[in-house]
């Protein structure tokens, strides 16, 4: 197993919030489930046992640092390609980040978001609505070939 640390969020997107400042468990936690859900559809959603994205967090003297770890398994190389790694947020990960801000915003004002979102609970606790659709089909297709290329060039069947 080979473990790569890729941060918290996409290297050219600013940081939210800085560690140590109220709210920043949330916020880092946010945005390092949004970037690990964004890894997945980038990586094509790969098998576990071969590439997973794990949230971690790191203990600092200011708490805890989170972050997003690649885990490549025995074929992981392989799915995993360093350059491919977004540099910013798709469009599906600032809805995200959107409904998930809106949520602690509302959670941390006693407001109820119900009527605006999936009902499911009090606020903060809602289901986060399927994004999916926002996506540009092109970049759904240009994300799944480019992890076929790589399995084609390794010679491991695409199943």
């Amino acid at each position: 197993m080979k473990e790569i640390d890729l941060g918290n969020r996409p290297r050219d997107e600013r940081t939210q919030i800085a560690s140590g400042e109220p709210l920043y468990r949330e916020v880092a936690t946010i945005d390092a489930l949004t970037f690990r859900r964004l890894l997945d559809r980038v990586f094509w959603h790969p098998p576990a046992e071969v590439l997973r994205f794990e949230v971690r967090a790191i203990p600092s003297e200011q708490g805890s640092e989170y972050t997003v770890t690649a885990i490549l398994g025995d074929q992981g190389e392989v799915w995993f390609d360093a350059d491919a790694v977004p540099a910013r947020w798709d469009a599906i990960a600032t809805f995200e980040l959107s409904w998930a801000l809106s949520q602690l915003h509302a959670a941390q004002h006693g407001l109820d978001l119900r009527g605006f979102e999936k009902p499911g609970g009090r606020p903060g606790n809602e289901r986060m609505p399927d994004y999916s659709s926002v996506q540009d089909p092109a970049e759904v297709a240009r994300h799944r070939w480019n992890v076929v290329n790589r399995l084609r060039k390794a010679g491991i069947a695409w199943k």
